[in-house]
């Protein structure tokens, strides 16, 4: 596997991720509950740095 594919696996992976993360933001904010939109998406936010970890170790693993 060449590593452009897992450069390009990681980029629409984080930008699948952001696109999430507005999606819910749109949602959650129709609803007038801003401390549930700050709550929802800090703790996606907080997840980026585990998921880009994982995709890194699968990718020096298999390197």
């Amino acid at each position: 596997m060449s590593p452009a594919m897992w450069l390009t696996a990681g980029v629409v992976v984080t930008l699948a991720y952001f696109v999430l993360i507005g999606y819910l933001a749109g949602v959650l904010r129709a609803t007038h509950r801003l401390p549930v939109v700050i709550t929802a998406i800090a703790g996606l936010v907080g997840v980026l740095p585990a998921i880009l970890y994982a995709l890194y170790y699968v990718f020096t693993v298999t390197v």
